[in-house]
């Protein structure tokens, strides 16, 4: 913004101070434009605020102390940058006596000029455009500071982007020391930019060192400075800033700004460590609850939120949107739901959140926890939702599995939210015999130590659903790990020498479907008795009646996509064997799966679950694939 000492400085303006000592209280002030009237007062509905008022002398010369006192009063009032009066040889003595006392009392600039009324108007629209120009800098200058500003103090690095931040709207160098580097002790510097004049650094340091602790902008060096204590003890860190011109009051506003932001980091990355840590137990919890494990998970939870999991039965919902909102969306969710639900991020999947509903609540209620994920997914158009039926808390695994496939079924539609439709699942259609079946399957398993046993079987069963890296992520342990798991136990479960083909998709259902049905096991053999074979499990009405529902909406799709999968299953879910035998692109095949899992209500292209079912619901229906027994 232009200055009264800049329009004292043009020549053709013949401008000076009635007072020189104005000049240093008053010569800052700004001004925005130039208003000449013939006398005073000069309102006339004319926004006077930050213009330089201009009069001639004569109509003042016979104005009383009264009268010239309350004319500037209005000046003053209107917020007027000062008033300037127009002499003749540019004499300051030609100013009335009572104008100068009242503008000495009033504070307010006072100037006398010798320009003609004609120059006004250019001199007017030049800080029109001056004023325009600065204030886009202005923006521009706050638009880079907000827009490199931090989402979240608390996260790691967060000094250096402030420190940045700062530094670019600015044009200036600058330094943050944490207290115990002030101080001559260990703490880190930030600084921004890394390439900078050696005086800059050595001044800012020197300034950071110093005892002085005064707020305003000083000269050090030849430079200007300003230093700024962050945070209130005597051991506090300090931002430095260095810069070759002088700071003009928004950047001081912006420097202090800053320093607060950054007095506040301690706390927030504090915060931060809690929140993080609160969020590692749920995901814990969730794990127990995964592999069965309620007991464990209800006491882990009690400390965190009490009486959450004193429930008997729960409904799990998947919610999916975009990978960069969900941290943003969970944190909405977890303000929402208030500790009456446990949320957690899918450590498989970036771009999903878990919430397992314990059912205290009647769900019809417009507070309950599924309401309120309702309309928070209604509200953000970019998400999508899928419910699972209720389940013991030992089964929150199959309802997550329920919840995944519901959300299959609305992704690639016009709902954004559905709920699992009931369909039967083939484990719990089967009877005695299948049990017997599966412990046989699973006995070598079973005869192992229960803490080994139990490692063994929950890791088994997630890369059966997710691959060894999203199995990894979801218990929490390495890929190695896994993969020695699921090694071991396909050595365990070897019919022979060999151990499981685990890469073979038929061994790979079969296998999952006992542990599907074994929800107690017993450490004793269990005697075959007759029809307990796998081919005579799976040949009763009820298996074939459940594959023929499975496998319908692909048999009526006139598209053809029931060969595209059944092409699929014979080439072990390779896609581009699949193409290779289809004759078409792997693209074009992973498409047709997608729209196959829409019909299917089973997830095909992201997990193995919904593979596994459609290949134990082809062996039913057609006898192809051929399934392994296992034992």
């Amino acid at each position: 913004m232009s200055t009264l000492r800049y329009l004292v400085e043009l020549p053709h303006l013949a401008m000076e101070f009635a007072d020189p000592a104005n000049r240093l209280a008053h010569g800052d002030r700004g001004v925005v434009g130039v208003h000449f009237t013939a006398a005073l007062p000069a309102g006339g509905g004319t926004d006077l605020a930050d213009c330089l008022v201009i009069t001639p002398v004569e109509p003042m010369r016979a104005l009383p102390m009264a009268r010239a006192d309350r004319l500037l009063r209005g000046l003053k009032e209107q917020r007027a940058a000062g008033l300037a009066v127009v002499v003749q040889d540019d004499s300051a003595s030609d100013v009335p006596v009572a104008v100068r006392q009242a503008a000495r009392r009033l504070a307010l600039p006072l100037l006398v000029t010798g320009a003609e009324s004609a120059e006004w108007p250019v001199v007017d629209r030049d800080l029109a455009r001056s004023w325009q120009r600065q204030a886009k800098r202005r923006v521009d200058r706050i638009s880079g500071f907000l827009g490199q500003l931090p989402g979240r103090l608390g996260q790691p690095g967060v000094q250096c982007r402030l420190v940045a931040g700062l530094a670019n709207p600015l044009g200036a160098y600058v330094l943050f020391v944490e207290a115990g580097a002030v101080a001559g002790g260990r703490g880190r510097w930030s600084e921004s930019p890394g390439e900078v004049p050696s005086a800059y650094r050595y001044t800012a340091r020197e300034a950071a060192r110093s005892a002085d602790t005064a707020r305003g902008a000083h000269l050090r060096n030849g430079l200007h400075v300003m230093r700024v204590p962050v945070g209130r003890d005597a051991s506090a860190g300090a931002l430095v800033v260095v810069a070759g011109t002088s700071f003009d009051e928004e950047s001081k506003t912006l420097v202090e700004h800053t320093a607060k932001l950054l007095a506040l980091v301690p706390d927030a990355q504090q915060a931060q460590r809690i929140s993080d840590s609160a969020r590692e137990v749920r995901l814990g919890v969730f794990h127990m609850l995964m592999g069965g494990q309620v007991a464990l998970a209800q006491r882990v939870l009690e400390g965190l939120a009490p009486g959450m999991l004193q429930t008997e039965k729960a409904r799990v919902y998947v919610i999916s949107g975009p990978p960069p909102d969900r941290d943003r969306t969970a944190d909405q969710l977890e303000a929402d739901l208030e500790e009456r639900a446990l949320l957690v991020r899918c450590p498989a999947r970036d771009d999903d959140i878990i919430v397992v509903d314990p059912l205290h609540d009647p769900e019809q209620a417009p507070d309950s926890v599924a309401q309120i994920l309702r309309d928070r997914v209604a509200a953000l158009p970019d998400l999508a939702m899928g419910g699972s039926r209720p389940h013991p808390l030992a089964e929150v695994a199959e309802g997550y599995g329920e919840a995944s496939n519901a959300l299959t079924a609305v992704r690639h539609g016009f709902e954004r939210v559905g709920m699992f439709d009931g369909s039967p699942q083939l484990a719990p259609l089967l009877g005695g015999g299948a049990h017997r079946w599966a412990e046989r399957v699973l006995g070598a398993l079973l005869d192992i130590p229960y803490a080994t046993r139990d490692e063994l079987i929950t890791t088994v069963r997630m890369t059966l659903e997710f691959s060894h890296t999203e199995a990894a992520r979801i218990l929490g342990a390495h890929r190695n790990t896994v993969a020695a798991r699921t090694a071991r136990v396909a050595e365990i479960l070897g019919p022979g020498p060999e151990p499981l083909d685990l890469k073979d998709v038929r061994v790979r259902a079969v296998l999952q479907l006992a542990l599907s049905l074994l929800h107690s096991w017993s450490p004793a053999p269990v005697p075959p008795l007759p029809g307990d074979s796998l081919s005579e499990i799976l040949r009763c009405p009820a298996a074939h009646a459940w594959a023929r529902s499975l496998l319908k909406p692909l048999q009526d799709d006139p598209r053809g996509l029931a060969d595209t999968v059944r092409a699929w299953v014979e080439c072990n879910l390779n896609v581009d064997d699949t193409a290779t035998v289809l004759g078409v692109a792997p693209m074009t095949v992973r498409k047709r799966l997608r729209r196959a899992e829409t019909l299917v209500q089973r997830d095909l292209t992201r997990g193995l679950a919904g593979a596994h079912a459609v290949v134990l619901a082809m062996a039913i229906a057609t006898g192809t694939p051929e399934l392994p027994p296992l034992c």
